[in-house]
């Protein structure tokens, strides 16, 4: 007779057990998707920051190039409000040699000679888009500026007398002097003060750069004037011949130009100037916030600013 074999005790895990192994597995599952989730988010937030520093740069770099390059004792910037708006002008240098026989008493004159100037083996002659002036030991800002000279047409309107600066009509090789260069001038002039060491510029139209909200503004092509000009037009292009004071629009593009965005300066001072002189150099410090999804990136650069009298 076959034998029937004895039931044996089945096996297997408690409910207290698969609770306990569930909530357990639940821990360490929490604790995975949360060191992926602050991993991502910041390998996310590290990208947006080095986006912020690169554009940030770039947009520093711009900006310290032009103002290592301009004109000794030509900046200005107006009040920061509590934004952080404000504007930083100066004018760009052209070029730069020594005089040789301009006019510093009586009436004046409307030429004079200088060492020539050469790019690229040619003589400049800067009678195009935008125009040139002559400036001669730039010492006073308000006197650089003055060119609406209380004038409503016909801007610029320098003053002829003792002035450091006034408009080019030509510069042309001198034929008779080898190494000189004659210098046109729209009026007869008369430059205020000899330069200790005879040094000529010819420099171009103002530009300033402007914070304006989160955004960062070049202008040019709007003229030079005693005040500080800090609005811009309305509509349309500024109308300089009706006694409009103002920085051009995008309607006056490119002489309004975007150069970068994602600022926020509120309670900071994008530029100040440092003593200008013409017996040492001075600084320009920039300092510019940048911000975009939470994450934030403070630049701050000083730029030498080079004074030759």
């Amino acid at each position: 007779m076959k034998k029937i074999a004895p039931l044996t005790k089945s096996t297997g895990f408690s409910i207290i057990e698969m609770i306990v192994a569930i909530v357990v597995s639940s821990i360490i599952a929490i604790g995975i998707v949360d060191f992926i989730g602050r991993s991502a988010e910041g390998v996310s937030s590290t990208a947006n920051r080095n986006q912020l520093a690169t554009t940030g740069r770039t947009a520093v770099d711009r900006l310290a190039m032009e103002i290592h390059n301009a004109l000794p004792k030509s900046f200005r910037a107006t009040t920061a409000t509590a934004g952080g708006d404000q504007c930083l002008e100066f004018i760009p240098t052209h070029a730069a040699t020594n005089y040789v026989n301009p006019s510093f008493r009586s009436g004046g004159s409307s030429s004079f000679d200088i060492v020539d100037i050469y790019f690229a083996g040619l003589v400049v002659h800067p009678t195009t888009t935008p125009p040139k002036y002559a400036v001669i030991y730039p010492n006073r800002l308000s006197r650089l500026y003055d060119g609406d000279n209380g004038a409503s047409t016909g801007w610029p309107n320098f003053p002829t007398n003792r002035r450091p600066i006034q408009e080019i009509s030509s510069i042309a090789d001198n034929a008779s002097v080898t190494g000189q260069s004659t210098v046109t001038l729209v009026t007869s002039h008369r430059f205020r003060r000899r330069s200790p060491t005879r040094r000529f510029f010819v420099v171009e139209d103002p530009i300033s750069y402007c914070v304006v909200g989160d955004k960062l503004y070049r202008y040019t092509n709007y003229g030079f004037f005693a005040t500080q000009v800090t609005q811009e037009e309305e509509s349309g292009v500024c109308e300089k011949a009706s006694d409009e004071t103002c920085l051009p629009n995008f309607a006056a593009a490119p002489d309004k130009m975007l150069i970068t965005d994602n600022i926020d300066n509120t309670g900071l001072t994008a530029f100040t100037i440092g003593t200008q002189t013409l017996t040492r150099n001075s600084l320009v410090a920039i300092e510019l916030n940048f911000t975009s999804d939470g994450d934030t990136v403070t630049l701050n650069h000083e730029v030498l600013t080079r004074s030759v009298p």
